[in-house]
């Protein structure tokens, strides 16, 4: 039977790629069986043991909220404590809906925690700490992370380009909150806008056709 090794599904006939991915396939094609691909679904026990830790955040918070009312000097610190839980199962979420394609997670992890981080620099009187740092260390890590994965797992250029296009462009924000000087700290941005130009550059001498073709499909053109 054929499989997809990036979804982890057995696909039975004899399809091209992976209808879900559009990756490659590897096996022995197989025209007996159900036709559909069957869903990569959590195991029991993790699905019991994320139960646990929903229980567990929600017991920490309730706690949190009561020892609050009881001593309310301070302020309302447990809805800190609350909003913390909050983001992490954000990101929980976005780990686990993702986790069948790493590169496209690791861009969606990087989008999602510089936002989050952003809101809770917004929130907090802005110190400015999520731009300075946060976006421009996460974007470089992910350029770095997509590029070693794709050569790790030996993927095919078409599985990871647009992703690896999508965190350069995401990157080269940098490059607008140094010059409207937004950011008071440089060095992590300049950092960043100089590997988003040379990962594009080098998308772009290197692999222009495939990146085309990937946004023609994407966009249905």
């Amino acid at each position: 039977m054929l499989r997809c090794d990036r979804c982890g599904i057995d696909l039975p006939g004899n399809p091209l790629r992976c209808p879900l991915c559009q990756s490659a396939l590897s096996g022995t094609p197989d025209n007996t069986g159900n036709r559909f691909p069957v869903p990569n679904t959590l195991p029991k026990a993790s699905r019991k043991l994320l139960a646990l830790i929903a229980f567990g955040t929600v017991c920490a918070s309730v706690i949190s909220v009561v020892i609050n009312l009881i001593r309310p000097a301070g302020g309302w610190w447990s809805l800190f404590v609350i909003t913390g839980f909050a983001s992490l199962w954000i990101d929980f979420a976005v780990l686990i809906r993702k986790r069948n394609n790493l590169t496209k997670d690791v861009l969606w992890q990087a989008v999602v925690v510089s936002l989050l981080a952003y809101l809770w620099d917004r929130f907090t009187g802005f110190h400015g700490w999520s731009l300075d740092y946060v976006l421009p260390i996460l974007c470089t890590c992910a350029m770095i992370a997509i590029t070693l994965i794709a050569q790790i797992q030996k993927l095919h250029i078409q599985d990871y380009i647009l992703y690896l296009f999508m965190d350069c462009m995401l990157g080269i924000i940098s490059f607008v909150l140094i010059r409207a000087r937004i950011v008071r700290v440089i060095t992590p941005c300049a950092i960043c806008f100089g590997a988003s130009v040379i990962f594009l550059a080098a998308l772009l001498f290197f692999e222009r056709k495939a990146l085309w073709e990937e946004i023609q499909r994407r966009l249905h053109w």
